[in-house]
């Protein structure tokens, strides 16, 4: 248990989130009061101490509640708002959790009681950027293995913070910090090594006219082309150092298009917000939506432009 006060103990949450997230991100704050409507006031990432100034003043009769991952505006906080993180989760009901983690391979950077007992919440701290898609599929990996929540798995994850109450008891519960770990960063292939795979990894593509195109091994294939590969040969682009290149689908001065481990990317540039994966980029590239007859014809194209499926073909 943690010897830190409450506002050192939300701080110490605060500043990970911030950490893990783009610097022109946005912290997703929620409250409630027992049996009330919830409410709710985004961040600039760079507001720490108003956020918790926010967090400390609401806590004592609100149950609060914050993003995981940081939102790319400031206007609303699903699923769409957040590109990626640098923060995996695993949120649990079960007593066997917080004793698996004391063997496990790769020890989370924080754990947190959420103020029930036995239910835990822990986070791993990537040495490197993951997008949305990525992250929940590692998080729906990861709860497998710790007997978590799925269903808790999902980029836009709001989680109780330490140095809270949870108002769900008479009297409330402190939420509070187990363990924290500030410098272990590890990398995303080592906390997937040996996990469960994603049950959800797989599935069909919907198409526009109802009827269903399925994953094929071709598609397999083109979803494992690295980003920057794809980028490269698509875009004629190269990537910096940061894993950044000039976006192609509008006027780009600074590199605001991030490429990340999992072949996935993002435009950061204001107003374009575009990502996804290969399908995606070359959709954009070149005028196609990917669904139905449109996605049948990207994977011809990029079947062609990267050799998949034809071990006879010529670059």
């Amino acid at each position: 248990m943690t010897s830190q006060s409450s506002a050192e103990q939300q701080l110490t949450y605060l500043k990970m989130i911030v950490a893990a997230g783009e610097p022109a991100g946005f912290l997703d704050c929620r409250w409630r009061r027992p049996g009330g409507p919830m409410s709710r006031r985004f961040l600039a990432a760079g507001l720490l101490d108003a956020a918790l100034q926010l967090v400390a003043s609401l806590a004592a009769e609100n149950d609060v509640y914050v993003g995981v991952a940081l939102r790319d505006n400031d206007t609303h906080g699903g699923r769409a708002a957040v590109a990626g993180s640098r923060l995996l989760w695993v949120e649990s009901d079960d007593p066997r959790t917080a004793q698996r983690l004391l063997s496990f391979a790769q020890p989370p950077a924080m754990v947190v009681a959420s103020g029930t007992p036995g239910h835990v919440q822990a986070y791993w701290r990537l040495d490197g950027p993951c997008s949305a898609g990525c992250l929940e599929s590692a998080n729906r990996r990861l709860a497998l293995a710790l007997f978590g929540d799925e269903a808790c798995a999902d980029a836009s994850r709001i989680l109780r913070p330490p140095g809270t109450l949870n108002h769900k008891h008479d009297p409330p519960r402190p939420v509070e910090l187990l363990l924290y770990r500030p410098r272990k960063a590890v990398a995303l292939t080592d906390v997937l090594k040996d996990l469960p795979e994603d049950p959800r990894a797989l599935r069909p593509v919907p198409a526009v006219s109802g009827s269903r195109v399925l994953r094929t091994s071709i598609d397999r294939e083109l979803l494992a082309v690295p980003a920057t590969e794809y980028v490269r040969v698509l875009a004629r682009r190269s990537a910096n150092r940061e894993g950044k290149v000039r976006c192609p689908f509008h006027d780009d001065r600074d590199p605001s298009l991030q490429l990340y481990p999992d072949n996935g990317f993002f435009c950061f540039g204001s107003g374009c917000r575009r990502g996804g994966t290969i399908f995606d980029f070359a959709g954009y590239l070149w005028g196609i939506t990917p669904r139905g007859a449109g996605f049948l014809e990207l994977r011809s194209r990029l079947a062609e432009r990267f050799t998949v499926g034809n071990p006879d073909a010529v670059s």
